[in-house]
């Protein structure tokens, strides 16, 4: 069995997308971090039947948000532990021990991530394992092994343009091949909404529309 993880927040302005609501609001900001997680999760959707669907909340969420997302078929769950990497590491021990082969997990506020790349991961772990995901800041978007390789994600600049570097630095000194997959942008400020919005490739209608109410 293979899973696919979206790690997300619940879109409550001013609790999400801070950056960028300094110049666009809290309620713009929250808007667009909904778009996002829309779109990912009906990426993720997309996927083959038997890949195994999660959510995981960075905070506890309400029985009316869970039952909206098991509704969609998401296995709904609380990250646990204080940095990203423990937030990781927990996640990925507890999908394995669920029974999982090949766990890939995704961030929610890439607005080009698709099911297309998603499956190419899965899929690329048969013959590596780690699968990373770049993004043009630093950080990655996506990460996936086929067993928890701990110590990964320890020593690690979360939040800063080292991240991805550094874990790539990590799995190859511990002797693990690593897929690289595209590199995308997540958007954080509104200098990244205004470089990806002059990106030449199709986007969906309601971040077409988002673009537009805000006059970019």
């Amino acid at each position: 069995m293979s899973a696919l993880l979206v790690f997300v927040r619940a879109p409550r302005p001013g609790k999400v997308k801070t950056r960028l609501a300094r110049t666009l609001g809290d309620e713009r900001a929250a808007e667009f971090y909904r778009l996002c997680t829309d779109n990912t999760l009906k990426e993720i959707n997309r996927l083959p039947w038997e890949v195994e669907r999660h959510i995981f909340f960075a905070e506890s969420v309400n029985s009316c948000e869970v039952d909206r997302f098991t509704g969609m078929g998401f296995k709904v769950a609380v990250q646990e532990g204080k940095s990203l990497g423990e937030r990781l590491d927990n996640a990925f021990s507890r999908v394995f021990e669920n029974g999982a082969k090949k766990v890939v997990i995704v961030a929610s506020d890439v607005p080009d991530l698709s099911a297309k790349v998603m499956k190419e991961a899965i899929d690329g772990l048969d013959n590596c394992d780690v699968a990373i995901g770049p993004c043009y800041d630093g950080g990655y978007y996506l990460i996936g092994m086929k067993e928890l390789h701990k110590g990964l994600f320890t020593g690690i600049s979360w939040g800063t343009e080292r991240a991805y570097r550094q874990t790539l630095d990590s799995a190859k000194s511990n002797g693990l091949t690593v897929l690289q997959m595209p590199i995308l942008i997540d958007i954080d400020t509104e200098a990244d909404l205004r470089r990806w919005s002059l990106i030449d490739r199709q986007k969906k209608p309601a971040f077409m529309d988002f673009i537009k109410a805000i006059r970019l």
